[in-house]
């Protein structure tokens, strides 16, 4: 089968994040990416800006998507502001697509990408729901310091998980050294922390995160299980820090 993926996600010219690379990572994973920019961005060594999508032009581009067949996943990147965020979700009604959430506020270097509170993020919760939090994302949601240990990533993967979501990937690539490279999935009252060894990342190998996703959205939409769809999706961000190609 080969998923059809709703890619929304801001648009940074270079494809080293954002929409560009959602698209690549789902073609990469064989699927067919719909993209609809949820915000114009320029991310350059010195400059930076963010315009985000006038809810009219959203609404029909993901309406028109919907027109042209079934969406068997949809990827939430960023989202500006809760305009857009409402806009996407009333467009989206009656889909029985899975939503992969990756709750993305601010750029690697700390910009500001969107208005959005814990709150917003948290009424997109469901069965087939899965979000996708770094470990200072997982305590933003939570309201509490971001997770130190593998341990206290378990517990907020399991704490997001009671909140409603269908499962919880934290993502522990900012662990202390000491604690090695490790992400927890949660869903169905199981918790699993999956291993890896810490790859050197290079400057310009940027968006682990929205590829990570984005290829999790890809596998789900396949009907790939949980499990197996965030394993397949690590071992594509793996590829990614190795050879720089999706």
């Amino acid at each position: 089968m080969r998923p059809r993926v709703l890619l929304l996600a801001g648009l940074e010219p270079t494809g080293r994040a954002g929409l560009l690379a959602d698209v690549a990572a789902v073609r990469a994973r064989g699927g067919d990416a719909v993209a609809v920019p949820t915000a114009q961005t320029a991310q350059g060594t010195h400059t930076f800006a963010v315009v985000p999508a006038a809810p009219r032009m959203l609404t029909a581009q993901v309406t028109a998507a919907r027109e042209w067949g079934v969406l068997h996943a949809v990827k939430w990147g960023v989202v500006p502001g809760p305009s857009q965020l409402a806009t996407a979700r009333a467009a989206l009604k009656g889909t029985d697509a899975w939503w992969v959430v990756d709750p993305v506020v601010r750029s690697s270097r700390g910009q500001e990408l969107s208005r959005l509170s814990p709150r917003h993020y948290l009424a997109l919760a469901g069965p087939r729901v899965v979000v996708t939090p770094n470990l200072d994302e997982a305590g933003w949601l939570l309201g509490r310091p971001a997770p130190a240990t593998v341990d206290e990533a378990q517990q907020a993967a399991e704490g997001l998980c009671r909140l409603g979501f269908g499962a919880v990937l934290v993502k522990g690539g900012h662990l202390p050294q000491g604690q090695g490279l490790a992400d927890v999935l949660a869903f169905s009252g199981r918790t699993l922390v999956m291993r890896g060894r810490r790859l050197k990342r290079p400057p310009e190998r940027r968006g682990t995160g929205c590829r990570l996703a984005s290829a999790l959205a890809a596998e789900l939409g396949r009907g790939t299980g949980p499990e197996a769809a965030v394993r397949a999706a690590r071992e594509h961000v793996t590829r990614y820090l190795r050879t720089g190609r999706d």
